[in-house]
């Protein structure tokens, strides 16, 4: 079963890296690219819990890192975090409504664009900052914010697929 699971999210981060650099990678909103792994892991974490909201987005962020060339271990380590919060935050949530993912997407990108540049800055990256770094995490929000409809369906299927034999969430 274990084999199942490791093989349905490395589809899912394959796909989605695809997705997010090929398809999504010039479709831009106000300058500001599509986090799609982002919004994937935090539709685990909602569904699915902290520790498999972190483990998805380390694995989407380090697979992240290694195609695209950025620092190693920078997105996995932001991606992470986010998905571990995501996680701890929605089991507190004791009515989740219709508006909940779209929310929580939109908080939590703006909260890991944010974070990303912090943990760059604090590591010596170059990062834009001021302004333009603010603006770019609204408009990269926003952007997650409307592939919602979209991806979380489909994500939160897979993540029931993920539930181990007679889990119960």
């Amino acid at each position: 079963m274990i084999w199942k699971r490791a093989l349905l999210i490395s589809l899912l981060v394959v796909t989605g890296l695809v997705i997010e650099t090929s398809i999504l990678g010039e479709a831009t909103l106000g300058g500001a690219k599509p986090q799609l792994l982002l919004v994937m892991t935090v539709a685990l974490a909602m569904g699915e819990g902290p520790a498999l909201g972190a483990g998805f987005g380390f694995t989407a962020g380090l697979a992240s890192d290694m195609l695209t060339g950025l620092p190693m271990g920078l997105t996995a380590m932001t991606y992470t975090i986010v998905g571990y919060a995501v996680g701890t935050i929605r089991a507190q949530v004791q009515t989740p409504t219709a508006w909940l993912p779209a929310a929580m997407e939109f908080t939590a990108t703006l909260g890991g664009v944010l974070l990303y540049s912090a943990i760059g800055l604090l590591l010596g990256q170059q990062v834009t900052g001021g302004s333009s770094l603010v603006l770019r995490a609204v408009y990269t929000a926003c952007y997650s914010a409307l592939l919602t409809p979209f991806l979380y369906p489909f994500v939160r299927g897979l993540g029931v697929r993920l539930r181990p034999a007679g889990a119960m969430r």
